[in-house]
């Protein structure tokens, strides 16, 4: 059986594992928001080449335009959120090794 300081002690590991996790999810879901996004790229660089064959007006390729790019600052807006989450959360993990 643990004794009181021990589950005490084992408290900060388990917070920092489920706090790990979650940012291990996030991050899963922001990887799958930028594929869709690098898919919707793809289509837009598709439209690009119809303007140039003239199988699509300029108005509709600057609105597809405008929802990308505003698209992409979202994406790259959330990256940085996680990426900044698994830094605090290393450093939580760098600090509690060293405290054992």
């Amino acid at each position: 059986m643990l004794s009181k300081e021990s589950k005490k002690n084992r408290a900060p590991f388990r917070d920092l594992s489920a706090a790990v996790e979650q940012a291990s999810k996030e991050l899963k879901r922001l990887r799958e928001k930028a594929s869709r996004a690098e898919i919707k790229n793809s289509e837009l660089e598709e439209l690009l080449k119809g303007i140039a064959g003239g199988t699509q007006s300029p108005a509709e390729m600057a609105h597809d335009v405008k929802m990308l790019s505003n698209e992409n600052q979202d994406l790259r807006a959330r990256l940085d959120q996680g990426r900044e989450s698994v830094d605090r959360l290393l450093t939580r993990i760098r600090f509690l090794e060293e405290q054992r």
